[in-house]
């Protein structure tokens, strides 16, 4: 019978296969990555922004028509690898129409997070709104929630 590879480059492909799996694995650890950034053969991770509502769970699906409508509270988690400046607003849209209810700006050391309570309430007209919080670089969050006049309408 007439082998296509001889039996060396088999032992040799299983072998490199296994040194790449040891690889992965390995860099999954703390130590394994500290060696590939050492080497070069990693990069060091991206900073990133986290921006959420500080209570998602109790967000309103309605809240009564011609009622003071108080932003939800955020947190913004800095993990940039640097201090960072954020500028935040509320934006409100309804009835075709979209307002910034409240805004500020915050500055972050690295890895640190803080709530905010925006220090306003808008008036809630009837029917369907957005509520959103944006912050200067385009990360965004928000809700829907309908202003009804009569709160147990369905």
């Amino acid at each position: 019978m007439t082998r296509l590879f001889p039996r060396s480059t088999s032992v040799t492909t299983a072998a490199l296969l296994g040194a790449v799996v040891v690889a992965v694995l390995g860099a999954q650890t703390e130590q394994g990555r500290h060696l590939l950034l050492a080497a070069g053969l990693a990069g060091a991770p991206a900073g990133y922004t986290e921006l959420a509502f500080a209570d998602p769970q109790a967000l309103p699906e309605r809240v009564p028509a011609t009622s003071y409508l108080a932003p939800p509270s955020f947190t913004i988690r800095n993990v940039t690898g640097r201090q960072h400046e954020y500028a935040w607003s509320v934006r409100l849209s309804e009835a075709g129409r979209t307002r910034t209810v409240a805004g500020g700006r915050v500055t972050l050391a690295d890895g640190q997070p803080v709530t905010i309570t925006p220090p306003t309430k808008a008036l809630c007209e009837p029917g369907p709104i957005t509520l959103g919080v944006q912050l200067e670089g385009g990360e965004a969050i928000a809700f829907r929630a309908t202003c009804s006049a009569n709160i147990d309408e369905g």
